[in-house]
Formats: structure tokens, C-alpha cells, sequence
């Protein structure tokens, strides 16, 4: 007997069709790292927590699936799907309120640096060229300029790229005006200082953002003895803290266990928790907290 697809079925066979070359979605669960983030009351914090982030890796390591969770309704709506040509990504998918919102596919050379992010959007059953970004370095393997294109190949805006003798970007310039850096960063400027370790020990940086304002802030940092970052607190342009973080890492592992936010007052803001987990079966029911 012939079978007969539905029309859903049918568009989504052909929506998927061109992706099908382009990598695979591992699919199995080996990792998984759970984000929470804890209820605060009256600027006191309680033992109620709730899921904000998943990241799920397969057996080799690679992150495939990214879940952001909702904090008031604690819903996964958003989500990222990673796929993988050996270990190099090749495309990442992004859903927003579980539709698909934007597809993005990676270029690399030989060397395995991305030359090119070719970014597709949704239109109905169909996706678009949005734009590409070309990629170039200097012989350090860093950055030093992007172009981006339009679906007919009219460059959208140019960012060049400065570094400091650690690899710190130390400047920025975007020009053109058809469209907007990722970050909507248009201009940048860091001072950077390094202790006797070579550790950022602060940096000042000056943004004007593409929407022509601006923006100036320090940050100071403190490290452990395995170079972990255990603080940093942020400054206005008058020296005035805005926020501080503190890092709390596993002992043992040397894994993030802790983020805490506080505000300009001291006042604890966010208190986020990570747990790691280990399936070790493929039917996922023997999950192992690896701590």
C-alpha cells in the first residue's frame, strides 16, 4: 500500500532536504551540565531553584543541543541544535519559542578556522539568505577583520580587529552603515593590565554601540591558584561599582560551580548553581551526578 505524507510532513521533508549534507546531530547523551539559578526572597536566598540552562554532549565531547529554560514560566522554549562534520561544527540552529528562527552554516580551511558563516532565516517553509560573514587572521590565528555580505553580495559593513601581545582585542572598528555588527559594538577601545602571571588583572573599555551611544566601564579581577577568575567587580566611569561576581569552583574537578551576582549595594541579584551529570546507557536511565 503507497503511503501518503501530509502536507506538514511533506513541507518539513523538504525544509529538511539541503540541511542533510551539511553535518550530522549527534544522537546520543553522554554529559549533560545543568544551569540553575535560585529564588530569592526579599534579597535572601531560598533553597528553591529552578532549571535555566542545558547543555547535553554526546561521547565525544560535543556539545549538540543547548536548552535556555523560561525563569517565570520555567519552559523551554529556546534551544540551539549543533551539527558536526567529525569534530568541526558545521551548522547551528536556532529555535525560538520552539520555531525555527535562523539557520547558520561554517566554513573552515585547512588550518580549521572559519572562513565564512553563511546565516539563513525563515520564510514560511523556506529559508533565505540573510547574510554571510567572511572571516580573516593574521598569522597568530586571530581575527583581524570581517566583512559582511548581503544575499547579493553588497557588503553590509567592514570590522577590523586589534590585539594586545596576550591576545586581548584592544580595538575595534566597524564601518557601514546597512547593518549592524552582532554585537552592535561600532567602535571599541580596551586598556589592558596583567599581573606578574600574565593574568588580566583589569581593563578599561569605551563602546560607542551602533545606535551612536556610549558606554565606558572597568573591570578588576582575582584568580586562584589554578589561574580560575574567583571575582570581578565592574565600575562605572567615576570609579562607582556597578555589579561584583564571585566564582566558586569544584576542588577536586576544577569545574564552575557558582556564580553569584551582586548589585552596585552588595545586594545579592542572581545565584546560579551547575551540576553535571553522566548518562552511562543509552537508554538514559542510569544517569551518574559527577560531582
Amino acid at each position: 500500500m503507497r503511503m501518503r505524507l501530509s502536507l506538514v510532513t511533506a513541507l518539513l521533508f523538504i525544509f529538511c532536504l539541503p540541511a542533510l549534507s551539511q553535518g550530522v546531530r549527534p544522537g546520543n547523551v553522554y554529559r549533560v551540565t545543568v544551569t540553575s539559578r535560585y529564588v530569592l526572597e526579599d534579597g535572601e536566598l531560598t533553597s528553591q531553584f529552578y532549571a535555566i540552562n542545558q547543555e547535553i554532549y554526546d561521547s565525544l565531547g560535543r556539545l549538540h543541543t543547548e536548552v535556555d529554560y523560561d525563569w517565570e514560566t520555567h519552559y523551554p522554549n529556546n534551544y540551539r541544535w549543533h551539527f558536526f562534520d567529525s569534530l568541526l561544527l558545521v551548522r547551528t540552529e536556532h529555535y525560538i519559542n520552539e520555531q525555527l528562527d535562523r539557520r547558520v552554516v561554517f566554513k573552515y580551511d585547512e588550518d580549521s578556522l572559519v572562513t565564512e558563516e553563511v546565516h539563513y532565516r525563515l520564510s514560511g517553509s523556506d529559508t533565505l539568505l540573510n547574510k554571510r560573514l567572511i572571516y580573516f587572521y593574521d598569522r597568530n590565528g586571530r581575527v583581524v577583520r570581517t566583512d559582511a555580505l548581503n544575499s547579493g553580495g553588497r557588503r553590509l559593513y567592514r570590522a577590523r580587529y586589534s590585539y594586545d601581545h596576550r591576545g586581548t582585542e584592544t580595538r575595534r572598528r566597524v564601518r557601514g552603515r546597512r547593518g549592524d555588527h552582532e554585537d552592535n559594538i561600532a567602535r571599541l577601545d580596551r586598556e589592558s593590565e596583567y599581573d606578574s602571571l600574565e593574568m588580566l588583572a583589569s581593563e578599561t573599555v569605551r563602546l560607542r554601540m551602533s545606535d551612536r551611544s556610549r558606554d565606558q566601564y572597568t573591570r578588576k579581577y582575582r584568580y586562584d591558584e589554578q589561574q580560575n577568575i574567583i571575582g570581578l567587580i565592574e565600575l562605572d566611569d567615576k570609579g562607582n561599582q556597578v555589579m561584583r561576581i564571585e566564582y566558586a569552583w569544584q576542588p577536586q574537578r576544577n569545574r564552575l560551580q557558582r556564580i553569584i551576582y551582586f548589585d552596585e549595594k552588595d545586594n545579592i541579584e542572581k545565584y546560579i548553581a551547575k551540576r553535571y551529570e553522566i548518562y552511562r546507557t543509552s537508554d538514559r536511565r542510569q544517569r551518574v551526578i559527577d560531582y
